[in-house]
């Protein structure tokens, strides 16, 4: 009777087929178009045949291949919008507030720590879905005003996590709503540019994170000193070399 039940419990835990077909299909379109093609430009056949299914068995998932690509966006967008957030989320559950530091210059010093970690973490995951990240920057010039639409939102998203994340969790001093909301867009923005370098540049990996911290780091820096130039200027502080 327990050997009966043991099978029985692993084939509940097995995954559905179906579920299985959907991921395949997913990452043969990611593969075929990886190189210079679009989802857009993708046959039916030519994805099933990658993914090592019958034709018929795309429909069972997906209507078309703009259906494909927003599974496929929303799948990994999640996986990084997470990981950030745990990450800026991780020193605040340890205390860390930066409107508790002495003044405008501590909380900066403080504030590296989290954006050495942040950019690590993009750095690491672009690295991992090498595939997905570049077919998702082609299709953010690509044919489907669908998959363009998607895409920029995933971007709005995430730098309305890092606002809410730097309001909320770290309370950095000084800086208005709007002033966070300005900044974190300019950051996710740029920080495309900087993962694609970084993937295309394997020699210089070190120097474009370097560049991304510092990046980052300017735009904070340099929005606190327009607030309260004195007290910058009396903390001693320098803007890290």
């Amino acid at each position: 009777m327990k050997k009966d039940s043991g099978r029985e419990s692993s084939r509940a835990k097995a995954p559905p087929p179906l579920v299985s077909g959907r991921q395949r299909l997913m990452e043969a379109a990611l593969q075929l178009a990886a190189t210079t093609r679009s989802l857009a430009s993708l046959g039916l056949r030519e994805v099933a045949r990658q993914a090592g299914l019958n034709p018929n068995t795309f429909y069972r998932h997906f209507n078309d291949f703009d259906e494909l690509g927003l599974a496929v966006i929303d799948q990994l967008s999640g996986l990084l919008r997470e990981g950030l957030r745990e990450r800026r989320r991780k020193p605040a559950e340890a205390g860390l507030k930066l409107a508790d530091a002495k003044n405008p210059g501590e909380a900066l010093a403080k504030a590296q720590d989290v954006v050495r970690q942040s950019v690590a973490l993009v750095l690491d995951f672009v690295t991992e879905h090498r595939t997905a990240y570049v077919v998702g920057i082609r299709e953010m010039h690509g044919s489907s005003p669908v998959l363009r639409k998607a895409l920029r939102k995933v971007l709005d998203d995430i730098g309305e996590d890092m606002t809410e994340d730097v309001l909320g969790a770290l309370k950095l001093p000084l800086l208005t709503r709007d002033d966070v909301a300005e900044i974190s867009q300019l950051v996710v923005r740029q920080m495309t540019f900087f993962s694609l370098d970084y993937l295309e540049h394997p020699e210089q990996r070190e120097q474009i994170r370097r560049q991304a911290e510092r990046f980052i780091l300017l735009l904070f820096w340099g929005a606190i000193a327009a607030k309260a130039p004195q007290e910058l200027g009396a903390s001693g502080l320098r803007f890290p070399a």
